[in-house]
């Protein structure tokens, strides 16, 4: 049966208002707004021309301002964004410990969870579990466990450090009396990761991702390798990990986005103690545009930014994913 191209548009219809308003209008909308030095007042908004200001002004470079009295053009005069690399940075150095992280306890969950037994289906919705239950009660509930005077975390570690007090009194005559436990949320150095085991702990998705890749392995490669005398790790390394591959590039790429726009747990846990350790890259994007002085054209710059990184970021994986990740129908690179 041949569709007429009339009602494959009457379906697409919707689709294209949709794309073409709310989403293709917001963003060019914003492209120019990154030009523009809007301020936003009570009951009214200007926006003026201000070109690659704004640009500047984020990666550090001055314009050469002339002196408004003998010039009939009207000049904007940047400030450096200090704040713009430190978010950045910070960003950057929670994405390369939080993804790795996750991806391999998501697949060593998975392997364990690709197990035939009773009860299994439970086990598996209680691991997916946490990434239901994530929001804001859940990120609250972090912030008590991590106290560092009540939290659970710090009691368990005290606990232990009571354990093998004995132990280490044999090579050390104080034992475990001077250990100290982490101030997690309200220090600069252990405020990141706080954030990276809080991550670890809604692994639920990729976990669920690689568990169906997991299923979809060929049982005649898994029994050729068993007739061969392959062992556990041979067979996970040529037979399995092959499988897995797509799985792991779709993983990484979705971690690696997620990750830089991390705001909701910055966000609500930030404390004056921790030095700006978690003024992330979007926390601060929304401090620009939604505080006092509400500098909207210079956040959409700050957004524009962000999509290149990320691009710069995403598109090596892809690249470099021709090498290392197996298809189907092709042999294993």
């Amino acid at each position: 049966m041949q569709v007429s191209r009339r009602t494959i548009f009457m379906f697409l219809w919707p689709w294209l208002v949709g794309l073409i308003f709310w989403t293709g209008a917001p963003i060019l909308t914003s492209l120019a707004l990154s030009f523009s030095q809007v301020n936003v007042k009570a009951n009214s908004q200007q926006a003026a021309w201000v070109g690659l200001s704004h640009y500047r002004e984020a990666i550090g470079v001055q314009d050469d301002v002339e002196d408004s009295s003998a010039s009939s053009v009207k000049q904007v005069t940047p400030y450096r964004d200090d704040q713009f690399r430190l978010s950045l940075v910070n960003s950057l150095v929670y994405t390369v410990f939080a993804v790795p992280l996750g991806l391999c306890s998501a697949l060593s969950v998975a392997l364990l969870l690709n197990k035939k037994m009773r009860g299994m289906g439970v086990i598996r919705t209680l691991v997916y579990l946490p990434h239901v239950l994530g929001g804001v009660a859940t990120i609250v509930i972090w912030s008590w466990m991590l106290n560092p005077q009540y939290g659970w975390v710090n009691e368990g570690l005290r606990c232990i450090y009571l354990a093998v007090d004995p132990i280490v009194r044999l090579f050390y005559e104080q034992g475990t009396a001077d250990w100290t436990t982490p101030n997690w949320l309200y220090s600069a150095v252990w405020c990141k990761p706080s954030l990276v085991m809080m991550h670890v702990w809604t692994m639920g998705p990729g976990m669920l991702v690689f568990l169906a890749a997991l299923q979809r392995v060929p049982l005649h490669e898994r029994d050729a390798s068993l007739l061969d005398g392959a062992g556990a790790w041979h067979r996970f390394r040529y037979v399995t990990w092959p499988h897995l591959t797509p799985a792991v590039l779709f993983n990484l790429i979705v971690g690696t986005i997620f990750s830089m726009q991390s705001f909701t747990e910055p966000y609500m846990l930030q404390h004056p103690q921790q030095q700006d350790g978690l003024l992330f890259y979007m926390l601060h994007l929304y401090q620009v545009a939604f505080e006092p002085p509400y500098r909207l054209g210079y956040a959409c710059a700050l957004a524009w930014i962000f999509f290149v990184v990320i691009a710069a970021m995403v598109t090596p994986m892809i690249l470099a994913s021709r090498r290392w990740v197996y298809e189907a129908g092709m042999d294993a690179a």
